[in-house]
């Protein structure tokens, strides 16, 4: 076990004049948009058919119970029962609706709600020159917004849709944060390009509520429950799979904020420490009392010795970061 728990400023100390990326969790949005409760918000009422198949799906991601219901609807076409296709894609639309009332229920609807926040959050990430991170809310896409410090990848893309969006994604194009599991503002198309969502006037979420409904289209985001679940959806993005591959290129300090290291982020951890490059492993505790960090040990300590790998980890207090403080009280 370590040593020592340190506080954020002097990880960031010890770390001056290094390469160092971040990694963010769901710790890093939990004031503000709730993940556990994404599918419970939806409004689906218990023993309606949609609410039984995401339960037979054993699944709380809406892309895989539509894509169910897609199919099914092409083997009830084929058997010449329309009326219960017809059926199904109404079902199919009230699952994408759901998800638009999940997100406007447990997410901010508009960037200045949180603009008294961003001084304090910019002065976070702007530590790190490369940020990886495992959410698909907007918080982090609002915060870089505010001050434009990190580039992520479509800057050589074109405005479309009247501004709404722009892309698609490019890989020669700067890139400074990589969403990992994806994110609500990103839509990929059928020849697997990525397009982000941008800010107007009306607000992102309604942007992505159109395109949603309006559309049919959902956005590219992992909500599988395991990690192997989770990594064959990666796998099977080009822009997820580039990401990834990132975090594996990743060289220096890496610092963790706002997350647990549960087995359902095994691949992550995975490619953290089977990754030569990375000198530490700076991980943030939350609470940090003698049982939390024993628990943060045995959990990578166990990714650790699986890789056979050599990378050291280090445990920061992660209130001490002060990732939400918003301005200073006058």
């Amino acid at each position: 076990m370590p040593d020592e728990l340190v506080s954020f400023q002097d990880a960031i100390e010890a770390t001056e004049g290094r390469n160092r990326g971040l990694l963010i969790g769901n710790g890093f949005s939990i004031d503000y948009f709730s993940y556990h409760n994404l599918l419970e918000a939806a409004g689906l009422a218990e023993g309606s058919p949609i609410k039984r198949l995401f339960d037979a799906l054993d699944t709380v991601d809406f892309e895989a119970v539509i894509r169910a219901l897609d199919d099914a609807i092409v083997v009830e076409q084929a058997y010449g029962n329309q009326d219960h296709a017809d059926e199904l894609e109404h079902d199919a639309q009230a699952v994408r609706e759901a998800l638009v009332k999940a997100v406007n229920a447990t997410h901010p609807t508009h960037r200045d709600e949180l603009t008294f926040k961003y001084a304090s959050a910019d002065a976070f990430i702007g530590h790190f020159g490369t940020i990886f991170t495992l959410n698909y809310d907007l918080l982090l896409y609002w915060v870089n917004l505010h001050s434009k410090r990190l580039n992520d990848g479509f800057g050589l893309g074109q405005e479309i849709e009247n501004g709404r969006f722009r892309g698609p994604f490019n890989q020669r194009s700067y890139c400074d944060i990589f969403n990992l599991h994806g994110g609500l503002h990103l839509f990929q198309n059928r020849q697997d390009e990525v397009f982000k969502a941008q800010h107007t006037d009306e607000g992102m979420i309604a942007t992505i509520s159109r395109k949603i409904v309006g559309e049919k289209r959902l956005p590219l985001y992992v909500a599988e429950g395991s990690s192997v679940a989770k990594a064959r959806k990666i796998f099977a993005s080009p822009y997820l799979r580039h990401c990834f591959g990132k975090l594996r290129e990743q060289t220096g300090h890496i610092f963790v904020f706002g997350h647990r290291a549960d087995n359902n982020d095994a691949h992550i951890y995975h490619a953290i420490f089977g990754n030569e490059n990375i000198e530490c492993v700076w991980f943030g505790i939350y609470r940090p009392d003698p049982a939390n960090i024993r628990e943060a040990d045995a959990k990578l300590s166990r990714f650790s010795k699986l890789e056979g790998s050599k990378v050291s980890y280090k445990f920061f207090d992660a209130e001490t970061a002060r990732v939400w403080d918003g301005p200073p009280e006058e």
